[in-house]
């Protein structure tokens, strides 16, 4: 059983729903002049795990890579406390890239077009995923951009062909910013100072100036796309409303609101997804999103409880009022 539970820890199986979301999200919109998908339980099935894959792979080889630093910060994690070897989690995170690419493989035989676009982009977000647990992750606002890229590529994967690319810039932009301001209120490594955080902002507006360029040149802007944006456009108004306020509330340690604010940033990206179905008028794909998002959070909570009997090596922190 535990075990298990290690496998279920390493590759983060609650929040691997999220991308299945994402995925799922475009191939559930109605976009007009978009033909009908031919084989709905096939694609979405193989959308699903392509996506799910790609996710636990990310995790389990940022876990591989991590090991000897979680050895000295976090000893309770799988492979550190013993539970998973090294060479079990690099045998398993190989499986996981190449099942995904396997299941896009397949995905892209019911595409139109003879080239395989499911499996082109499930090439570069494996990619992506390399260089940023490799490199990308300690070169400050690269790996924020590098990590929002994996999600707004990622949720193309499952309807390539539509074209619609409103959901990966909201996904890009949420995932770029929310970790950054996780990353600095937790003090983590290398340090993001404020020219960092200068480059973050470029680049992200870089990349959704570009996306927005590619839609009007392709057309792609109508009044239903911007009709469709209203949704995530709200979230991410509300989300980042309630970020400013946890940034600036100083009766809790930084570490902590960081750590919240990662979190419930992930949680969020249902949200993103349910309130674009929603403004474009597919209520029955919203709420199979959101029954997506319930599965998620219990799984969470379920695994996070399982979790709690094991204590090796977990810090035990004690804070005392500071005297007057």
């Amino acid at each position: 059983m535990g075990s298990i539970l290690a496998l279920f820890q390493i590759m983060r199986v609650a929040l691997a729903l999220t991308a299945v979301a994402d995925v799922w999200t475009i191939m559930l919109l109605k976009l007009p002049g978009q033909a009908p998908i031919k084989d709905p339980v096939a694609q979405f099935v193989l959308a699903a795990l392509a996506s799910f894959f790609l996710y636990a792979f990310g995790m389990a080889l940022n876990d591989l890579l991590d090991s000897r630093r979680d050895r000295l910060f976090a000893p309770w994690r799988p492979i550190p406390s013993g539970r998973l070897s090294v060479p079990a989690v690099i045998v398993l995170s190989l499986v996981l890239m190449l099942l995904a690419l396997f299941s896009a493989t397949l995905l892209s035989w019911f595409e139109p077009i003879n080239f395989p676009v499911a499996l082109t982009l499930a090439m570069v977000v494996s990619m992506l995923i390399v260089f940023y647990n490799a490199t990308g992750k300690f070169l400050g606002y690269v790996g924020f951009v590098t990590l929002g890229l994996i999600r707004g590529v990622n949720c193309l994967i499952g309807r390539p062909d539509a074209g619609f690319l409103v959901l990966s810039l909201f996904l890009f932009t949420h995932i770029a910013v929310a970790t950054a301001i996780s990353y600095r209120l937790e003090s983590k490594r290398p340090r993001l100072r404020l020219s960092g955080i200068w480059k973050l902002l470029i680049g992200v507006g870089f990349i959704d100036a570009l996306v927005v360029c590619i839609m009007l040149l392709r057309g792609s802007i109508t009044r239903s796309v911007l009709i469709d944006a209203t949704g995530p456009a709200l979230v991410a108004i509300v989300y980042f409303a309630w970020v400013t306020r946890q940034i600036f509330n100083h009766h809790e340690a930084p570490r902590k609101r960081g750590e919240r604010i990662m979190l419930v940033g992930l949680f969020a990206l249902f949200a993103y997804d349910a309130s674009l179905l929603a403004a474009n008028g597919s209520f029955g794909g919203m709420a199979i999103i959101l029954v997506l998002a319930g599965v998620s959070c219990l799984s969470f909570w379920a695994m996070r409880l399982a979790g709690k009997g094991i204590t090796v090596g977990r810090p035990r922190y004690r804070i005392r009022a500071a005297q007057k």
